[in-house]
Order: C-alpha cells, then structure tokens, then sequence
C-alpha cells in the first residue's frame, strides 16, 4: 500500500543546481541596507544596526531615527587630522619617555606591530552640571591633659555645591568594547595604564581623563580633509541617535559628580544633580590606534591625530621608579625603627632599622644587574 500523506512536506536535499534564490538564507552574513544621500544622492550602504550614516562622496551625514524618519545632521563637525601614521608612531615614542615612571630608552627597545586608522563617531553633549551635597564629616577633639587626656570623635555637619560645565563625549556606537579605549576620553575615566609586572608596589603612574573641550578645532565635515592623511576610508557609522546620547551623558555625568560628592565628606547623604544642556553636536574624531611590543607583551597607545597628542595608552614602569618606590619605603620602615631603638634603647629597634637599610640596598643593587 502506498504511504499516507501526512501533509507535511520534508524539505528538498540541496544540490549544487539548485538555483541561489531557493537556497535557505545565511544568518552569519550581515544585513546591509541602502539609502540614497539626501545632498549628492550617492547609495549609502550601512549594517543592520547602523544609524547615523556619512557619506564618503560628500560628507553629508544623515540619521534614521527609524526607516521612516531619515533627517540630516545639520551640526556636524570633524576635528581635521594632522598627522599621518608615521608622525603618530612620532608622537607615541615621545609620550612613551616622558615622566617619572618610565623608562627613557623605553621608545629604543619596543617594535610597532599595528597602526590602525579610525575616524570614531561621537555625540558631544554641551552642558552644565550642577551638583548640591550635604553629609557628616568625622572630627576629632581632645580633652584634657596628661593621663586623663582623652580623643573622642563627633560628627560634624557638612554640605556644599559645585558646577562645571562640559562637551562631554559620547560614542555614537553601541559596543564601547570594540575598539580599544573608547571611553577612555570622558572625564574622570582612567586613561593612562602602568603596567607594574610583578611589583607590589604599586604607587601612581596611572592618569585619569580631564575634563577638556571636545570642540576645540572643530570644522565643517570635509572629506578632503581626511583625503590628505589617507583617512577618508576609515570612517565608522554612528548607531546610536543624537536623543539617546544626551541621556547616556547626563547619566554618566550624574555618575561622575556623585562620586566627587562623595569624596567630599566622611558620610554623604544627600546628592541632587541638574544637568542642563544647551547642544549636541556630531563629532568624527580621527584617532591611531598602535599596537607595540616590549619584552614580549603587547601595548595600546591612542593618538589624537588632530591634537597631535596621546589620548590614552599602556605602558610598562621602568625598573628606576620601581626601585625608587622600594628604597623610599623601606628608608622610611628603617628610620622609624632607628628612632625607636634610639628612643626606648631597644636593640631591635636597631637591628630592624639595619635589615631594612641593607634591604633597600640590597634592592638598588639587584635593579642594577636587571635588564631594561
């Protein structure tokens, strides 16, 4: 007997004949999708998530606000670049021997593996953020003399306002992971990376972002301008629209100044934030990322291509300022022990004055024979 139709149809075995439009679709490629620009009318290409496109014939840059909503970004701006790929490694190496915690042979004995030119996306957020606290401060008061001297500690109450005003910089993408150092640029994030090694003591040598004005130097988007140091096909799209990005940046600074509130006072417990923005602009930040070498780990330095300045960047601390950091504190272990061998007339006193002594020696020493 024949087999009974289940009326379910199994689906036919793909042949290499069969035709390309009746093939199931790939879910690993990506969606990309095509407007017309609104000034040249040049086909603008962007990926599935992509919503502040800039077109690579004339700049002209426009936002879908959904599919139905496509405007042109009128406040747009670029910071013109000024440094190619070989003045930028310029500019690293001359970062990479400056200051106390690295090494100044440190740009001779590294090997640039990458440069990558990118021209970033960002909203900046033109603002004033206003910030009132009030909390406890801890004192202390002594009372009495001799042996019915006595500390108590009271609490004290405290509060205070601040301001500042900003161009605070928000990556016009979805995954600040996906380039190194986004974010490293907002105030108040740490932008500098010392790299320690082994070393247990760690003291300084990192930097946190000031808070500097995102527009200086800005221009009218030009293509032309990122023609000249060879920039112009490294643009990325923006994804995120103007409106979500002022959110992101009055949360971020709200963020910020609460914590600055709090490091006013022992105990803070009330903290009100405004933030009043006067403007969101468009921003395509030409950046270098470069990748370098040294002693077999690899490095990250962002340059600025139109400040012609180091963004953010990694660094190892140089074998000096790690041996200064130890001899210091074991010198300070050691004249305390010394005044309490001389103070008390404890021979221990003494002895672990002369072991730290000898120790920081000993250490100075040792980091001699070390190679850079």
């Amino acid at each position: 007997m024949p087999e009974e139709n289940s009326g379910v149809q199994e689906p036919a075995e793909e042949t290499p004949d069969t035709p390309e439009e009746n093939r199931p679709a790939d879910d690993s490629k990506p969606n990309i999708g095509e407007i017309s620009c609104s000034n040249c009318g040049a086909p603008l290409e962007y990926m599935q998530g992509e919503a502040v496109i800039t077109c690579s014939y004339c700049g002209t840059t426009t936002m879908l606000a959904d599919f139905k909503n496509i405007v042109t970004v009128e406040s747009h701006y670029l910071l013109p670049p000024k440094v190619g790929r070989d003045e930028a490694i310029g500019i690293a190496s001359g970062w990479l021997k400056k200051g106390f915690y690295k090494s100044r042979e440190l740009p001779n004995k590294v090997h640039w593996k990458q440069t990558e030119a990118r021209v970033l996306p960002y909203w900046v957020v033109r603002c004033t953020a206003s910030t009132s606290w009030s909390g406890q401060q801890e004192r202390t008061q002594t009372i009495g003399e001799g042996k019915n001297k006595t500390t108590k500690k009271y609490w004290e109450p405290v509060q205070g306002r601040f301001s500042e005003d900003y161009t605070w910089p928000v990556y016009a993408r979805e995954d600040t992971s996906e380039f190194w150092g986004i974010r490293n640029i907002e105030p108040g994030m740490q932008s500098v990376f010392p790299d320690w090694g082994k070393f247990i003591f760690r003291f300084g040598g990192s930097k946190r972002a000031s808070n500097k004005n995102m527009l200086e130097g800005k221009a009218d988007f030009s293509i032309e301008d990122l023609k000249k140091n060879n920039m112009h096909e490294h643009i990325v799209n923006g994804q995120i629209v103007q409106d979500r990005a002022e959110n992101n940046a009055r949360s971020r600074i709200t963020e910020l100044h609460h914590k600055q509130a709090e490091s006013k006072a022992t105990r803070v417990t009330d903290i009100d934030t405004t933030v009043d923005v006067q403007g969101v602009d468009l921003v395509y930040m030409p950046i270098w990322e470069l990748v370098y070498n040294y002693s077999g780990k690899d490095y990250r330095v962002l340059v600025d291509a139109s400040r012609q300045e180091v963004m953010s960047g990694e660094a190892p601390v140089g074998k000096w300022a790690k041996a200064t950091i130890f001899d210091i504190i074991f010198l300070i272990l050691a004249a305390v022990f010394f005044a309490i061998g001389a103070g008390s007339d404890a021979a221990w006193g003494w002895v672990a004055g002369g072991i730290f002594s000898a120790g920081a020696v000993a250490y100075t020493v040792w980091t001699a024979t070390m190679k850079e």
